[in-house]
């Protein structure tokens, strides 16, 4: 109740200021906004006290009142200059009224002492300070010259002048010493900010040159696969790909502690199953607990606890917290409870391993913060308690640590459920059960050696793989957009492969060069560049397909294959009808279908005979504008979509189960969708996860 009563004066003392008034002019609107509520107060109680006794004085007091209001009017219309005059103009008026009318020979005269002051605080014109500062003193002093209120010792020529310029000269002193501190202090927190936007876009840089490498090493590995070798090896080659996914999910924490930074961030929460989620992160971590030989107990009471989570971000944030307790427990057991208390749902994560000391509870919060011990000198990015955190309280929820050294830890998750709890059947939970993961089954890309393919990455080693996977084509290499564009204009180019991230011209920038030269050439963009709106932003510009690095090189071969087979298509239906590229280059149709689909994706009964009645065009002329567009027939166009959908999901949320997957884009039946899915990418969905 205390706190909506401050909340309630903060928002009554600060109208007339929105978030872009300055923090020197929000000051001055609150003290303006104290000095009138004052005033309303002295008004009001006088005006009670004096009514019967002395109606032209109570009359005074009202129309002095009226002024007030008048000063709150104008700081509400956000006019602060008009606002600051009028407070001053009512100050001046009202002692000369009550000095020379009201309360005769009392020096209420010396009340002149205010108008100057303020006028320092509200005004920072010195010119109108020093009129102020002169029609004041002239206040004082000219009246008595015509009224004789008092004798000519009381109001001498030396003293009201000398106090008048003294308090001007102190109050503008310590105005302008705090002007000069502000703008240092402003100075330093621009610093500050710059420096940690430098240190965020360094972190975020540094990861996205790691993942290349990572690719690299991965496919040389994924190499062994095609040449006989030992059981040693194989062991060897088991060990390295486990690292590459350590690696590859430091990254990823440090690239998405970076995205929720971002002032575009937002969560896309919709009422989740948050029971059904924490068992399948038991699930999913359950084998490596028992390789290290450590119980791993969830309290699993039939109870469903909905809420409304971004499934992607939360599942993350519990990753960290599960990831940490295996981390630093060596024996004992590491347990996951969660129950419902005052309507909020209690997530606790404990574990028997090394604790923490009470004096670091605070800083483990901190991003890059690491506790001083053996563990975390051998390695750790300092970043996924803080990534915890912020996603926590990002979903109105709080997080705890208790911890004793040498006892264990035990992290508290609150967060508020959904009221309404949608009902669910039994077949729907999840069994905690272990789940073996099908082998990866890489296509291989069929010949044609008449194809001319452009390679544009600023990393020589990427170029030369990416060669060696290509050893069928003629390929051509740049390593940037400049180049790329220049060998483009000299040679006959059939396909694009491009990084996004390059010097002089980028991925982004090159393929909307392309458009405007209306090139029609297949593009794949090969990046580290993970986030969805970059990742948006390039599909927006019509490119066929977006692979993040590390990628699979069976995947990356099969997406090719289905662009060559869907330009070729294309090619053919527009040479048949007699349709232009430019023509095509003008038509937005396509890209307002594709964030249809998206948005719709998860209706099992979507269909081309719904889409073309949505968009009130005929079936016809829906057929030929995808047909022509893509090279697809209506049904596929809309099945690539979801397919494109669902891999996006995977690759932001590993954990999610076949069935949700497959009813999240439109499909009904898990085995047929597993089979699509595998012939589109190369790869089963439960094995197509980062």
């Amino acid at each position: 109740m205390l706190k909506k009563i401050l909340d309630l004066l903060k928002v009554y003392f600060t109208l007339g200021a929105d978030e872009n008034t300055s923090i020197n002019d929000l000051k001055k609107i609150t003290l303006l906004h104290i000095f009138c509520n004052t005033w309303h107060l002295f008004t009001i109680l006088t005006f009670i006290g004096d009514f019967y006794t002395d109606r032209l004085l109570s009359i005074s007091y009202a129309v002095m009142l009226s002024f007030v209001v008048s000063v709150q009017v104008l700081l509400y219309l956000k006019k602060l200059f008009a606002a600051s005059l009028l407070f001053i103009f009512n100050l001046s008026v009202t002692a000369f009224i009550f000095s020379n009318y009201l309360y005769i020979g009392e020096l209420l005269e010396y009340y002149f002492l205010l108008p100057p002051a303020i006028s320092l605080i509200y005004i920072d014109n010195r010119k109108l300070n020093i009129i102020i500062l002169v029609i004041c003193l002239l206040g004082l002093y000219v009246p008595n010259l015509y009224f004789n209120h008092y004798p000519h010792s009381v109001l001498n020529n030396k003293n009201p002048p000398f106090l008048f310029f003294s308090i001007f000269i102190v109050i503008s002193y310590f105005k302008n010493l705090n002007i000069r501190n502000e703008k240092i202090l402003q100075a330093k927190t621009e610093q500050l900010q710059e420096l940690d936007k430098f240190k965020s876009q360094f972190f975020t840089n540094i990861s996205h040159e790691i993942r290349t490498p990572l690719a690299l090493i991965n496919g040389h590995i994924s190499d062994l696969d095609l040449v006989p070798n030992s059981s040693r090896t194989q062991g060897i080659q088991q060990n390295v790909k486990k690292q590459i996914h350590k690696i590859t999910d430091m990254v990823d924490s440090v690239l998405d502690l970076a995205k929720i930074q971002s002032s575009n961030f937002s969560l896309q929460l919709k009422s989740t199953n948050v029971s059904n989620l924490i068992r399948k992160q038991y699930m999913y971590f359950e084998p490596l607990f028992s390789q290290k030989n450590i119980a791993f107990h969830i309290s699993d009471n039939k109870s469903d606890y909905f809420s409304f989570i971004d499934t992607v971000f939360f599942e993350k944030a519990i990753n960290n917290l599960i990831i940490n307790a295996l981390k630093y427990t060596h024996k004992g057991k590491v347990t996951i409870d969660s129950y419902e208390e005052n309507g909020q749902l209690i997530l606790k994560i404990s574990d028997t391993g090394i604790g923490i000391a009470s004096s670091e509870f605070e800083s483990v919060f901190n991003r890059f913060y690491q506790i001083n011990n053996d563990i975390n000198k051998s390695g750790g990015s300092g970043v996924g308690l803080a990534f915890c955190k912020e996603i926590v309280e990002l979903h109105q929820g709080s997080i705890s640590l208790k911890s004793e050294l040498g006892k264990g830890s035990e992290f508290t998750v609150v967060l508020p459920l959904e009221k309404s709890m949608p009902t669910i059947n039994e077949q729907d939970k999840v069994s905690i059960e272990k789940l073996q993961k099908p082998k990866v089954i890489e296509n291989v890309l069929i010949n044609n050696s008449d194809y001319y393919f452009l390679i544009v990455d600023d990393n020589y080693d990427m170029r030369k793989y990416l060669r060696s996977i290509l050893k069928s084509y003629h390929c051509m290499e740049a390593s940037n957009g400049l180049e790329a564009l220049e060998i483009i204009a000299k040679n006959t180019i059939d396909f694009i492969i491009t990084d996004y991230m390059m010097p002089k011209l980028n991925g982004y920038d090159l393929v909307a060069k392309l458009n405007q030269n209306n090139s029609g050439i297949p593009i794949v963009m090969l990046t580290a560049k993970t986030d969805m709106d970059a990742k948006l932003d390039v599909l927006k510009l019509g490119i066929d397909d977006y692979i993040t690095k590390p990628f699979n090189k069976g995947e990356l071969l099969t997406r090719i294959d289905n662009c060559i087979k869907n330009h070729a298509s294309r090619k053919s239906y527009n040479k048949e009808h007699n349709i232009s590229v430019e023509n095509l280059k003008k038509d937005l149709f396509i890209d307002q279908l594709k964030e249809y689909i998206i948005k719709n994706s998860n209706n099992t009964s979507l269909n081309q005979d719904m889409i073309a009645l949505e968009f009130n065009i005929s079936k016809s002329s829906f057929y030929r504008k995808i047909k022509s567009n893509t090279g697809l027939s209506p049904n596929n166009f809309i099945r690539e979509i979801r397919l494109l959908k669902a891999r996006g999901i995977l690759q932001n949320s590993p954990n999610i189960s076949l069935k949700e997957l497959s009813l999240e884009v439109g499909f009904n039946h898990t085995s047929y969708f597993s089979n699509v899915y595998e012939k589109r990418f190369g790869i089963k969905p439960l094995n197509d996860r980062q």
